[in-house]
C-alpha cells in the first residue's frame, strides 16, 4: 500500500507516527512545498527574536525524523489538485503521484486583503518559518525601525511583542473593537491590552487600513481610517505585516466531489474539507486533518480550528485509520493562548451560544466560565503581569538584555491546556453551586483529576 501525505505539518508528522505504530511496511510519500523539516508552527514569534534552537523548532526531530519512520519526503513539491477518480495527487509542473490512501494534510494560507499598496518591499505575513526568517533578517539589518502590524489576533499581538521588545515602534491596527476578538470578549480584552500599551504598543481599535504607501519600492507609511469615516491619518512604516486570518487550502479539491464544509442556510463555505469521525472525507481513501479540514468538535459540531493542538490530534487518528484501525475522534480541542510575556490570556469551547456566564478572580488572574444548558461550553483567563527569575539553565538567557527580556515571562498556552482539559470533563455536567463554588477557589485542575492537585500558574 502506499500512502500519499500532501502538507508537512503537526497533522502530518502525527498521522506519520500513529500509521508507523501500526504498519512498519507500507509507502508513506510526503509531498510539502517548503525545504524545511516539520517545525513548529506556532514558535515564529521565536523565529523572529531568535531565541529558539532548532531542536526545539524542528520538534520531531529534523530530517532524521523521516529516516527513522521510513518516508520518502519530497520538498518544494506544491500539490495543486487531487484527482479522486483516479487516486492521483497533481504537483505543479505535471507531476503526478498515486495513492491508495491520501492524506490531506496542507494546512492554511495567509489571507491578504485586497489593499493597495501590499506588493511593496517591507510588507509580508507572519505565518510560516519564510516569514519569520524574513521579518528577523529585515530587523536585525537596521533598516526596520517602525512596524505596523494589521490584525490583533494571536499571531499581531505576539508579533507586536516581539517587536517591541526588539526595540522598534510598534502600532496595531484592529478592525474590530478590541484585541484577540476571537478569543476575549471586550471586557477581557481590555484587561489584556493594558499592560501591552504600557509597554509601547499603539493599538488603533475600530480601525481599517486603506492603503499602504511607499517610495522605490519600499514600505513608507500606512493609511487608516476610523470605522465609518472618511477621515485618514497615517502611520510611518519600514515594514507591515498582514495578521488577517488564514484560509484552508480547499482549492486542492476544488475539480472533485470531495464535500465541503458548507453553511446549509446560506449555500456559503464556512470551513475546509468536512471530515467524519475518522478524519475521513466523503471519499473513504481520502483523509484529511489539521488546518485543512472541519472536523468535529468535543460537542460534536462541525468547527474549522485552525489550531496546533486539534492538528495533531486529527493526524494521529487519521495516521492510524489509514493504517487499518478504527479509532474515532473524541472530539477536537480548540484551547488556544497567547505567549505574550508581560500578561496571559488564554480560551477554549464556544462563547457566542452561551445563555450564562460567571466571572471571578483568582491569584491575579480573571477567569470568566461560559454555560449553556447548565453545563460549561467554553472560557476566557486573562492573567496580570507576574515577575518570574530567569532560568539560568536556558542557554538564551546569558546576560545583557536578554535577562530584561525574559524577565516578566508569561505562561500562557501551558495554564489554557491545563484549563481546556479541566472543563472538558464538565460539558456534561450541570454545574451545581457547589461546583461552582469550587471552581472560584481556584480549584480548576483538582476538578478535573485528583493527582493534579497543585496551582495552575
Amino acid at each position: 500500500m502506499r500512502v500519499v501525505i500532501v502538507g508537512n505539518g503537526p497533522a502530518a508528522a502525527s498521522a506519520i507516527e500513529a500509521f508507523r505504530k501500526v504498519d512498519k511496511e507500507s509507502d508513506i510519500v510526503v509531498l510539502t512545498d517548503e525545504e524545511f523539516p516539520t517545525y513548529a508552527p506556532n514558535c515564529m514569534e521565536n523565529v523572529i527574536r531568535g531565541d529558539i534552537s532548532d531542536e526545539a523548532l524542528f520538534y520531531k526531530g529534523g530530517f532524521d525524523f523521516y529516516e527513522r519512520h521510513n518516508v520518502d519526503i519530497r520538498l518544494k513539491r506544491e500539490v495543486v489538485a487531487i484527482d479522486n477518480k483516479r487516486k492521483t495527487v497533481v504537483v505543479k509542473g505535471g507531476e503526478e503521484v498515486a495513492y491508495d490512501k491520501c492524506l490531506l494534510a496542507a494546512g492554511a494560507y495567509s489571507f491578504i486583503p485586497p489593499i493597495p499598496g501590499v506588493e511593496l518591499i517591507g510588507v509580508t505575513t507572519a505565518k510560516n518559518l519564510y516569514d519569520a526568517k524574513r521579518i528577523r533578517d529585515w530587523v536585525i539589518s537596521g533598516r526596520v525601525r517602525s512596524a505596523v502590524i494589521v490584525g490583533a489576533g494571536p499571531i499581531g499581538v505576539e508579533d507586536a511583542e516581539t517587536l517591541r521588545h526588539m526595540g522598534l515602534e510598534v502600532h496595531v491596527v484592529e478592525f474590530f473593537d478590541r484585541v484577540l476578538p476571537r478569543m476575549l470578549d471586550k471586557f477581557m480584552s481590555e484587561r489584556y491590552q493594558k499592560p501591552l500599551e504600557e509597554e509601547g504598543i499603539n493599538f488603533h481599535l475600530n480601525h481599517q487600513v486603506v492603503a499602504i504607501h511607499g517610495e522605490d519600492g519600499w514600505v513608507e507609511a500606512v493609511e487608516i481610517r476610523p470605522n465609518g469615516t472618511d477621515r485618514s491619518k497615517f502611520i510611518r512604516a519600514d515594514m507591515v505585516i498582514l495578521s488577517t486570518g488564514v484560509r484552508p487550502r480547499i482549492n486542492i479539491v476544488a475539480d472533485t466531489d470531495i464535500r465541503l464544509h458548507i453553511d446549509e442556510a446560506t449555500g456559503r463555505v464556512v470551513g475546509g474539507v468536512l471530515v467524519n469521525d475518522y478524519m475521513q472525507t466523503s471519499d473513504p481513501d481520502v483523509y484529511a486533518a489539521g488546518d485543512i479540514c472541519s472536523g468535529l468538535d468535543a460537542w460534536g459540531n462541525h468547527r474549522w480550528i485552525a489550531l496546533f493542538p486539534p492538528a495533531q490530534q486529527g493526524g494521529a487518528i487519521a495516521g492510524f485509520n489509514m493504517a487499518g484501525l478504527k479509532v474515532k475522534n473524541p472530539g477536537l480541542v480548540d484551547y488556544n493562548a497567547v505567549k505574550t510575556r508581560s500578561v496571559v490570556a488564554g480560551s477554549g469551547g464556544i462563547f457566542e451560544g452561551s445563555e450564562e456566564s460567571f466571572s471571578f478572580e483568582w491569584e491575579n488572574k480573571l477567569v470568566k466560565v461560559f454555560l449553556k444548558d447548565g453545563c460549561v461550553c467554553g472560557y476566557q483567563f486573562v492573567g496580570l503581569p507576574r515577575k518570574y527569575t530567569p532560568n539560568v539553565r536556558n542557554r538564551f538567557i546569558s546576560g545583557s538584555w536578554q535577562e530584561g527580556f525574559f524577565e516578566d515571562k508569561g505562561i500562557g498556552l501551558e495554564a489554557s491546556g491545563v484549563l481546556f482539559h479541566s472543563f472538558i470533563r464538565f460539558r456534561d455536567r450541570v454545574l451545581k453551586d457547589s461546583l461552582i463554588k469550587a471552581i472560584k477557589s481556584g480549584m480548576l485542575r483538582a476538578l478535573s483529576n485528583p493527582k493534579f492537585e497543585v496551582p495552575i500558574f
